[in-house]
């Protein structure tokens, strides 16, 4: 099984959103870094490819640029990784997936799971289904394999944003953990 691991916002001149608090990174920077944390543990046992440059400007050309790599790449699922923002108190994390999707529902609920697992005081808002003109549907229902939009928690909210800042390592064992049990079966 070969699992695509997307930096969001990685089309030209999108940084996405930036966190708040005294060390300021934009959602691409922050990601891009993640994706390799996350990579380093799947060495030899996950097949993965990293997704995090795409040489387009619109979203609806990013989404075909990725589905084309996706389908040229053989992977059979992909995580794109992302940070909410909204007010600071915003809190939690979330996981969005086609709602159709069996195989996009199973990876967001190991991704949940694992996320609460090893952040208990971190909200959960839970592996949300997304139908057609909700917030990441273009993403979710524009590429072949399962997909699924991970946001693990607020960049805006400062705490939030120093929890997870402070200890990168323990999110990306989040990840690389839901993506071992997923590989698996």
């Amino acid at each position: 099984m070969k699992i695509g691991l997307v930096v969001g916002h990685s089309r030209l001149g999108d940084q996405g959103a930036y966190s708040a608090g005294e060390y300021v990174l934009s959602e691409w920077d922050f990601n891009r870094d993640l994706v390799r944390r996350v990579a380093s543990p799947l060495k030899g046992e996950v097949d993965f490819v990293i997704y995090d440059q795409f040489p387009v400007k619109s979203y609806s050309a990013a989404i075909k640029y990725l589905a084309s790599k996706l389908d040229e790449d053989g992977v059979d699922a992909a995580i794109e990784f992302h940070f909410n923002s909204a007010s600071p108190q915003a809190s939690g994390h979330e996981w969005l997936y086609w709602h159709t999707s069996k195989k996009g529902s199973e990876l967001a609920y190991l991704l949940r799971d694992e996320m609460a697992e090893a952040y208990p005081d971190l909200p959960s808002r839970g592996a949300k289904p997304r139908v057609a003109n909700q917030r990441g549907s273009g993403m979710l229902r524009g590429v072949r394999p399962p997909i699924v939009i991970a946001e693990p928690f607020f960049g805006s909210n400062v705490d939030e944003w120093r929890m997870i800042n402070n200890n990168r390592g323990r999110l990306a064992g989040v990840y690389a953990r839901a993506i071992k049990k997923y590989a698996e079966g």
